[in-house]
């Protein structure tokens, strides 16, 4: 993901935080598992938001 820390431990040294993007699972599966979660909330608000509008001209 173009993160040079291998942990979110890394991320945070005796001075405080490391300035830098957040951490979001560099080098695993959580960046793919937090689009899939996020491509599912969009369809399903999609979907609601769809048969509302249609249940308001019936």
């Amino acid at each position: 993901m173009g993160y040079f820390a291998e942990s979110f431990a890394e991320l945070y040294n005796a001075d405080g935080w490391i300035d830098m993007g957040m951490y979001i699972g560099a080098g695993s599966s959580m960046p793919g598992w937090y689009t899939v979660i996020a491509s599912v909330m969009l369809v399903a608000i999609l979907v609601k938001g769809n048969n509302d509008e249609q249940d308001h001209y019936k």
